[in-house]
Parts: C-alpha cells; sequence; structure tokens
C-alpha cells in the first residue's frame, strides 16, 4: 500500500503553523501525454512540468490546475464552463491533461478547469479536490502538523 505525508510532521508548534499556513502538500507532476493510456499498466504519462506542489483540498470537488500554468504548457483546451469558488462564479478554460501523483504511483487525466491560483498569491499549481481523495485515506493530525495519505 502507498503512503506519503504531505503535511509538515514537526513534532511542535513549526510543524502546526506550516499546515494551517501550507495545507496539505503533495509534489506532482503535470502535462498531457497523448500516448498515455489510463487503466493500462505502464509507465506513467510524460510530464511538461515535473515537481510542482498541489494543495490537497477537501472543500474542492473536482481538481484543477492554474490556469498560468496551463497556458505555459500549451495544454489543450477542451470547453469552457461556469464554476464557483470563494469569490463567487467564473467561466474557466477547461484542459485536457494528466497529473501524476509519483509518491502514490497514481495519475488523475482527464478534462481540469483552469483556475487562478498563482495569479491569487496561491504558490500552489494544482488543487487535488474530493475526486482524487475518493480513492484515498486521509489522517490528517492538525495537533502534530502531520497529514498522511495511503491507497485504500
Amino acid at each position: 500500500m502507498a503512503t506519503v505525508q504531505c503535511g509538515f510532521d514537526s513534532s511542535g508548534v513549526a510543524g502546526i503553523f506550516l499546515l494551517q499556513f501550507s495545507g496539505p502538500t503533495l509534489i506532482v507532476d503535470i502535462g498531457f501525454d497523448a500516448n498515455f493510456k489510463p487503466g493500462v499498466v505502464g509507465p506513467a504519462p510524460v510530464p511538461l512540468k515535473k515537481g510542482v506542489m498541489a494543495l490537497v483540498d477537501t472543500g474542492a470537488t473536482e481538481s484543477c490546475i492554474d490556469s498560468g500554468l496551463a497556458m505555459q504548457l500549451n495544454l489543450p483546451i477542451v470547453n469552457r464552463r461556469p464554476i464557483a469558488g470563494v469569490h463567487g462564479a467564473k467561466e474557466v478554460n477547461v484542459h485536457m491533461a494528466q497529473i501524476h501523483v509519483p509518491a502514490l504511483n497514481y495519475t488523475i487525466y482527464g478534462m481540469f478547469c483552469a483556475v487562478d491560483l498563482i495569479a491569487g498569491g496561491q504558490f500552489h499549481y494544482a488543487l487535488l479536490g474530493r475526486t482524487f481523495l475518493s480513492q484515498f485515506k486521509m489522517n490528517y493530525d492538525g495537533p502534530s502538523g502531520s497529514v498522511i495519505i495511503s491507497h485504500t
């Protein structure tokens, strides 16, 4: 069973503060590999950007990619649709992509809304929402700053 620490377990105030400030964070690879075959045992998709931070966001229904990164990587735009967030509704581009979580050997693939994470002052390039979490167990230990995600 794959397990990864995505919190900041430092046994003390530092771990608590970092978790409150940053939220549970995973390192992911993002791109669009047209040759990737979901559901087939084989290599992970070839990323266009490796080692970027993604927020594990229990408040987000779906996973999203930063709009600036999506444009920089030239991810294919397949649609536009309205989404709602803390600032209300907004119409955004929808891109085809893969987000690969190397520590879990898990790839999320399909359509991702492009949202203004970096331009909005975040430092995460992706949000991994409840559609991602539905495949995993998550143990959130606020007093220690530890967050562990594992395959179910």
